[in-house]
């Protein structure tokens, strides 16, 4: 188990640059349990599931399309560190799946991460942004204190390397608010083990560039997103949220 003084340096470390990573969360044998769980349940036609060349890249709606990962976060130290972040209140609210298979990389511009996925009939406040559908589910950006109130975990599922297009992150840059600036910030480019995760706050400016173009890794990442509100402002409702 990850010591108490642990969790509190990592604590201190999301307050200050906006994420901290934690090593060996997830055993070889339960990073194989899921490669397993997910290969069965991405084998959809589904909209949620985007294939090129017969590779899973993305997948939307992950919580429906693969329910064991509406629990399998549930274990220490990613429990004490949530409570510790977000509050006893906190619950998990979207579910996401990345992938950069060998060939068929990809890469995303620097941004923050400012959707939630909300019932639309409950978005009356002009507080919230228009929902619009991404694969059938409503997403709307909402008041700054909803995104200041939430933490993602990034669970990896295969080692992160230079070779296989890491994230980049710009520490500090979730004290902007919404407010989306690069200069100022020094780029920090981070590399994780499988079986590690990511905590990262939405609000941290952020990229991913493409894998080296003869790398044989993937980079696969679940990517689940909690709240400390279970109730969100206005009366707007979370589109799904499991304690």
């Amino acid at each position: 188990m990850t010591p108490i003084t642990s969790i509190i340096e990592h604590v201190q470390q999301i307050e200050r640059d906006g994420y901290a990573i934690l090593g060996n969360v997830f055993c070889v044998e339960e990073l194989a349990q899921i490669h397993k769980q997910i290969a069965s349940a991405f084998a959809s036609t589904s909209d949620s599931v985007r294939h090129r060349n017969g590779d899973v890249y993305a997948v939307r709606n992950v919580l429906s399309i693969y329910p064991a990962a509406r629990s399998l976060w549930k274990k220490q130290p990613l429990l004490n560190l949530l409570e510790r972040t977000l509050g006893k209140e906190y619950g998990l609210v979207r579910g996401l799946f990345f992938d950069k298979p060998p060939m068929q990389t990809w890469a995303l511009p620097w941004h923050k991460d400012l959707l939630i996925a909300v019932q639309q009939e409950s978005v009356k406040s002009d507080r919230y942004s228009r929902p619009r559908l991404r694969i059938g589910v409503p997403h709307s950006e909402p008041p700054l204190e909803v995104l200041q109130s939430m933490l993602t975990l990034r669970i990896h599922l295969d080692d992160m390397t230079a070779e296989n297009g890491p994230l980049e992150v710009l520490p500090g840059s979730h004290h902007t608010g919404k407010e989306y600036r690069v200069a100022g910030f020094r780029e920090e480019q981070l590399t994780c083990k499988a079986g590690g995760v990511l905590a990262i706050r939405p609000l941290v400016v952020h990229s991913s560039g493409r894998s080296h173009p003869d790398t044989t890794q993937h980079r696969r990442i679940l990517h689940l997103e909690f709240s400390g509100l279970k109730e969100l402002p206005d009366g707007v409702k979370w589109w799904e949220y499991y304690e």
